[in-house]
């Protein structure tokens, strides 16, 4: 009975003043205003954040057996380097196979996990055995336009001219305004060299697109493609500065990269005096007893080999070299190392083996092997796969 009372009591019709407070009604119709509005807005944004922000990931067209793919980059020359300076946000509808988001390519730089940052992805030899000569060879022959002049043939040392043009060689000198500070030896300061570097590996500098050009001309010159170079290394000489007889391969087989095989050094500039690149194993006589010297002129280049034609693995001491103290004036340069193996991918991905030196045939430390271990083929298996290369 007390139930019924008390359910009549609450559907009985409501007469006279409502219960509800006016402050009430309105402050739940400015509440359903609000969230409308806020809902809105979020769609709003949204939408445009799609559309300007985030490059959508296309989807995958069809193909008929024979037909080129669609996803393609429109802007080939520079999406290495965009992506390499983490711009696919802004830059993928250009560079949409670059930047991974075709259906049918994985990306220029796969990602892996963390500890497969070292692991060898491309097998292929850059110079397997007898290709140095034919690289050579043809730098001799399809490039008259720089006036290659071989100062030595074995060991190749091949000069350039003209490589490089006024604006080009500002473009370097520019980029790396601020960003100069002392050469290192051996991973650390050494008074065998006493010069300046600016490693152009920093989007101000290997964004530009002039430095780049350079870079895509240097891999055409040398047959070897982006991937396989480090970054350029531009140096300031000061009156007096030098760096001592050297050698330029001081990678590891076992490691992803693989060695070093190429010097490309560019003059940027022609210095008041001194600042000559000698070999002194090479062309040595009674009339050359320094060896070879090549004289710094702005826009002219050096190439060299750093391994043996047959033995591309293996070091050639002969192509050891020095910068002479420059007298007067300053003199800037710029270096790109070409490696047996790609660079870029394993340096990206923050693997320590590209940035440090590394000899012998095998690792040496425990901590070495474990990086590579299975992901880096061992000496002789790399010779053996490079021998079938070359059809040996």
């Amino acid at each position: 009975r007390h139930l019924r009372a008390g359910m009549a009591r609450h559907n009985r019709p409501k007469t006279g003043k409502s219960r509800s407070r006016p402050w009430v009604r309105l402050a739940v119709v400015g509440l359903g205003a609000t969230l409308l509005a806020a809902s809105a807005f979020a769609v709003a944004f949204g939408a445009a954040e799609s559309s300007q922000s985030v490059v959508p990931r296309p989807t995958a067209s069809i193909r008929r057996p024979g037909e080129a793919t669609q996803c393609q980059d429109t802007a080939p020359e520079m999406c290495d380097v965009w992506h390499k300076a983490g711009l696919c946000r802004s830059r993928g509808n250009q560079c949409q196979r670059t930047c991974g988001y075709c259906a049918d390519a994985p990306g220029r730089v796969p990602r892996v996990p963390r500890t497969e940052a070292c692991r060898r992805d491309n097998l292929t030899a850059a110079m397997p055995s007898g290709h140095l000569n034919a690289m050579f060879e043809r730098l001799m022959h399809d490039f008259p336009q720089y006036r290659p002049e071989a100062l030595s043939r074995d060991p190749w040392i091949v000069q350039l001219h003209d490589v490089i043009s006024d604006d080009e060689a500002q473009a370097f000198i520019d980029s790396c305004d601020g960003h100069f500070e002392r050469s290192l030896a051996g991973d650390q300061l050494n008074p065998v060299r006493t010069s300046f570097q600016c490693w152009c590996n920093f989007p101000g500098c290997f964004t530009n697109a002039k430095v780049h050009g350079v870079v895509r001309r240097m891999n055409n010159l040398t047959s070897t493609v982006f991937n396989n170079g480090e970054d350029l290394q531009i140096v300031r000489y000061e009156p007096g500065q030098f760096y001592k007889v050297h050698h330029d391969q001081n990678t590891a087989t076992w490691t992803p990269q693989g060695p070093r095989i190429l010097t490309f050094f560019m003059y940027l500039n022609t210095p008041g005096g001194g600042g000559g690149t000698r070999f002194p194993q090479v062309g040595r006589s009674a009339d050359a007893p320094d060896g070879i010297v090549v004289s710094p002129v702005k826009g002219s280049a050096v190439i060299w080999p750093s391994v043996y034609d047959d033995r591309p693995l293996e070091a050639d001491q002969r192509t050891s070299h020095e910068a002479m103290p420059v007298t007067s004036g300053v003199k800037f340069g710029a270096n790109m190392w070409v490696h047996q193996f790609d660079f870029k991918t394993p340096s990206e991905r923050g693997c320590k083996l590209t940035h440090i030196n590394t000899f012998g045939k095998v690792p040496s430390t425990a901590e070495e092997r474990l990086l590579v271990l299975g992901r880096v083929p061992t000496h002789e298996e790399a010779e053996a796969a490079m021998a079938a290369q070359a059809g040996v």
